[in-house]
């Protein structure tokens, strides 16, 4: 990973030097650029630090920890709205990853081609940057996916752009990558992907997607949110999914969720031991003052994940739910706090031998501190 650090720090030199202008603003990084407007060099940055806390530590398990989540450094390079080049890497501890690396190109007005490892468009969840979640983690269900690999930061192509006031996505990727780690593809398949967003109503916006695949022999888990598994399941083959989701927003009050099904369509067998799997989550968010700028939010959510029409060699839970309350301290651009107080709650007890085994319930405390210029 060094070259990528020799990349980031020549081009930055370089572009310092022959820059006629430099500018900050908090939170949304420095500014470079040339007076004529013809290219803009974009450096941002953050640092997400946590402390959890569990109720239960069976085995062994570690009750109480501190640890840095993402230590994130972005690079944006725009030259004359045509084309632009997004680098993203995370030295968080004991990986140095590249996150994201994709390149832009702006074809027609409000149309353009992005090829690299980008984000696939499937969930807004996941769209959304990890500085501006409104939770410490992503829901549980989608958090399951990642760990298959699939989602995420994936390698490939997109075509996307606006019909106003419908947007379109539609990505082809190996489907088999994630953000914390670079793998070459494994089989012939690739993951397609096509999102449609209607955003003509005030406050109000909503959209679904469509996935198809098919991946070799997987492990997806009913996660809770430190990525400890109540049980573990084998998946394989062909699989098709579908997403709907929406989000209301107005002043001081969000309301949205957010909600998939994936049909695993190979015969159930020992590599493929479950029909299908869904999850979602509904949020309430209500800012008791200010905004994300200088003030204090409320954040209550639901979420749910489950396995539907398990083998019936699959033992323990097949249904997972979870309970936040949540704040969001925002003290200026810079500075962020969040707190979620997390209930656990599957509809069995855990075989694994693991923090929850012989158990089906957990509080978890979160905590999560950002920093970013």
């Amino acid at each position: 990973m060094r070259i990528y650090y020799v990349l980031f720090l020549t081009l930055f030199f370089c572009t310092l030097t022959f820059s006629q202008e430099v500018t900050y603003k908090p939170g949304d990084g420095v500014q470079i650029y040339n007076l004529e407007q013809q290219w803009k060099l974009s450096l941002l940055g953050y640092i997400q630090s946590t402390y959890t806390v569990h109720s239960l530590n069976q085995n062994n398990s570690i009750n109480n920890s501190f640890y840095i989540e993402r230590a994130r450094w972005d690079m944006i390079f725009n030259y004359k709205d045509k084309y632009q080049i997004f680098f993203e890497l995370d030295g968080a501890p004991n990986r140095t990853a590249l996150v994201l690396a994709q390149l832009d190109i702006s074809y027609l007005k409000n149309h353009k081609i992005e090829v690299g490892k980008f984000i696939v468009p499937f969930s807004p969840e996941n769209n959304r940057s990890s500085r501006d979640l409104s939770t410490v983690e992503r829901y549980s269900a989608l958090n399951s996916m990642f760990l298959l690999p699939a989602f995420d930061s994936q390698y490939g192509i997109m075509f996307y752009g606006s019909f106003k006031p419908i947007n379109y996505y539609f990505s082809i990727t190996n489907g088999n990558a994630e953000a914390a780690a670079n793998f070459p593809e494994n089989n012939n398949s690739k993951d397609f992907e096509f999102r449609l967003e209607y955003n003509g109503l005030r406050n109000f916006k909503f959209g679904g997607s469509l996935d198809y695949t098919s991946e070799k022999k997987q492990t997806l888990s009913l996660l809770d949110h430190t990525f400890e598994s109540f049980n573990n399941a084998n998946v394989n083959g062909k699989r098709i999914g579908y997403l709907g989701n929406w989000e209301y927003s107005r002043k001081k009050f969000l309301f949205r969720g957010e909600f998939f099904q994936f049909s695993f369509l190979d015969n159930l067998s020992l590599e493929n031991q479950v029909e299908r799997f869904s999850g979602g989550y509904v949020e309430l968010g209500y800012f008791l003052r200010g905004n994300k700028t200088n003030g204090v939010q409320l954040i209550g959510r639901f979420e749910n994940a489950q396995y539907n029409g398990k083998l019936y060699e699959l033992y323990g839970p097949n249904s997972l739910s979870s309970y936040i309350i949540g704040t969001n301290w925002y003290r200026d651009a810079i500075f962020r706090l969040q707190v979620n107080l997390v209930y656990e709650d599957a509809n069995q007890n855990s075989l694994l031998t693991n923090r929850f085994e012989g158990k089906n319930s957990e509080f978890e405390l979160l905590t999560m501190l950002q920093l970013k210029f």
